[in-house]
């Protein structure tokens, strides 16, 4: 039994280095990256202290295997809360960042000391190890940062990472779970079933390193500056269509107030027509380019959904606009925030083309798997729909993105458009 028992502990510990190794090829020396290092690196010294243990024949050796094994117990739970809070962009602050290691250390000294309180130990011999408060106190800590961790992994990784973060809050939890399992007594095996539980947890990481690109912070870092020049090419173009086309329409319209000053009184009748509907068309492309350049400013920095929703409905002058929303707008949803702007753009842009409506209604309704946006109008309606290119960019845009939509309509009845997202 301990001969299996050892391959087993040396099998988790080949797997982690062998995935620590990996992350940091694909990840980098970022501090996320660091903190799960140390995360990784209690593992194998708590799986080493156990052949140690099994190897020792007097108190000493036992001591010290001990020792070593308890820097994984006493840590393991500050370093995967450190971890979580880098990884999910939250720089610990305050309490979070002094209090986990301080309960670390306080209880790792505890253990180093306990020769002169037998608190930790109750009693400690090569035939009899007894845990005292302290060791249990330690474990209701470690639990908790463990879950917390978890907690913040989970709350604030993006949808793009789903399946990764799902996996690793596992990892985590699978070997807490029957950790828990043995040393309450809840389950009484003959050995420590704890290794079984890192064993399922290399598992699940390499699975989501390899698979869903856990932590390939160079590819993150990439899209993310890939983003940001995205954005500055948009903010010089709107600013250029701005010094260009903008004053270019302000000159044309102060030249046919001359011109309408200036004309002849033959012609004054027929050229004041002219001018003042030249006048008209020039002043709605200038209030147009100037809204056109606001949308291309503003459309990548709404972080809810209901912002760049609203902005819209404020800048719809023709009609009214009335926005309903159901369900409480969140991070959660931000990712669908682009997808959800660009079809109500388009729907309202359709909508003044074709509808002649008096009114338009945009419902948006936040549920737990999924976002549903309805927009409709009471206008002319159609009898038979016809994917336009409108209507064409509205479907591949949310086809994109993983939902669906569909287009109602009749004679009389207005249109309506509805639209699935999930989350």
């Amino acid at each position: 039994m301990q001969l299996a028992l050892a391959f087993i502990y040396i099998a988790v510990i080949g797997a982690v280095l062998f995935c620590m190794a990996a992350l940091l090829f694909r990840g980098g020396k970022s501090r996320s990256n660091m903190t799960y290092f140390i995360c990784q690196g209690t593992v194998v010294l708590w799986c080493s202290s156990q052949i140690l243990q099994m190897m020792a024949k007097t108190r000493g050796e036992l001591m010290a295997a001990f020792l070593i094994g308890n820097i994984g117990i006493c840590f393991v739970g500050s370093s995967w809360f450190y971890f979580s809070l880098y990884y999910t962009g939250k720089k610990p602050e305050g309490i979070r960042k002094v209090m986990p290691a301080a309960l670390s250390a306080f209880f790792y000294l505890a253990v180093l000391t306990n020769e002169l309180h037998h608190l930790y130990y109750t009693d400690f011999s090569v035939e009899s190890v007894l845990h005292g408060p302290l060791f249990y106190a330690n474990v209701v800590v470690t639990y908790f940062l463990t879950f917390a961790g978890a907690v913040i992994l989970y709350r604030n990784t993006g949808k793009e990472q789903l399946f990764a973060k799902r996996l690793i809050v596992a990892s985590v939890l699978v070997p807490v779970a029957l950790n828990a399992l043995y040393l309450f007594g809840i389950v009484r095996p003959s050995f420590d079933i704890t290794p079984l539980g890192f064993g399922i947890s290399i598992v699940l990481i390499m699975r989501a390193t390899f698979k869903y690109r856990f932590m390939n912070l160079k590819k993150e870092l990439a899209i993310t500056n890939e983003k940001l020049l995205l954005e500055q090419e948009r903010n010089r173009i709107a600013q250029q269509v701005h010094d260009t086309a903008g004053h270019t329409l302000t000159m044309i319209q102060s030249y046919m107030k001359l011109a309408e000053v200036s004309a002849g009184k033959e012609a004054y009748d027929e050229v004041k027509e002219y001018l003042a509907e030249a006048r008209t068309l020039t002043g709605k492309g200038i209030r147009e380019l100037r809204e056109s350049i606001n949308m291309l400013r503003q459309e990548a920095e709404y972080e809810l959904v209901t912002q760049g929703v609203m902005q819209l409905a404020n800048q719809m002058k023709e009609i009214p606009v009335e926005v309903t929303v159901r369900g409480e707008d969140d991070k959660r949803y931000s990712h669908l925030s682009k997808t959800v702007y660009d079809t109500v753009r388009e729907c309202m842009t359709n909508t003044l083309k074709y509808a002649n409506c008096t009114k338009m209604d945009v419902i948006i309704r936040f549920q737990k798997d999924q976002l549903e946006l309805v927009v409709a109008d009471d206008g002319k309606g159609c009898g038979e729909i016809r994917d336009n290119n409108g209507l064409r960019g509205i479907r591949e845009r949310i086809q994109r993105a993983g939902g669906t939509v569909s287009f109602t309509s009749s004679e009389g009845e207005g249109f309506m458009t509805r639209v699935k997202l999930p989350v």
